[in-house]
């Protein structure tokens, strides 16, 4: 009966660690931002690279992700925003050098399309974001695609935003960013 009962216990615990994987992600491309003018066609870009990713699977469903960016990556071809956007007025990348996104709601693990339900924290202020993805499965990779619009102001950046500086006229930069990007994991789920 101890033989049985150990027996159980063994296949249950393997097929719970089956069930149950992490993956730290790994080989990402760095992420692609945008902002812009909140009047006119002036839209900078650049990029930021992913820190670290991790993905926890649970029986078909992801059921936690944190991404990590690393905000010393900040880069703009014009060196003289960059240096701006790295400052104290944007995201004092000196003081506050990592931005993390942690999923809080699970979310299918099926090709097609999806809302990252989570928590973005930027210059240490954490703001409940829903975030549009993609999500692609083939026999080698899982690549989740997402594009998110980020109210700058919701972090405490409020460079000449026009919400709080009304007289700026073309001096004034949208409050929303844009943040998109791949993960890609190894499909051994």
């Amino acid at each position: 009966m101890k033989t049985k009962l150990l027996l159980l216990a063994l296949l249950l615990t393997s097929y719970w660690v089956a069930a149950q994987q992490t993956v730290e992600l790994n080989n990402n491309k760095p992420l692609t931002w945008q902002g812009k003018a909140a009047m006119g066609g002036y839209a900078p870009e650049g990029t930021l690279d992913v820190e670290k990713a991790v993905i926890t699977i649970e029986n078909g469903q992801i059921t936690a992700l944190v991404v990590a960016v690393d905000m010393k990556t900040l880069s703009q071809e014009n060196k003289r925003l960059e240096k701006h956007l790295r400052n104290e007025d944007f995201f004092d990348v000196k003081v506050f050098p990592q931005a993390v996104f942690t999923l809080t709601d699970p979310v299918d693990l099926a090709n097609g399309t999806c809302k990252l339900q989570g928590v973005m924290s930027i210059k240490n202020k954490a703001v409940s974001e829903e975030i549009p993805a993609w999500i692609n499965i083939t026999d080698q990779l899982i690549t989740i695609t997402f594009d998110a619009q980020l109210d700058r102001t919701a972090y405490g950046i409020t460079y000449n935003s026009p919400s709080f500086f009304t007289k700026l006229k073309d001096q004034a930069i949208a409050d929303e960013f844009t943040l998109k990007g791949k993960l890609s994991l190894p499909n051994r789920f």
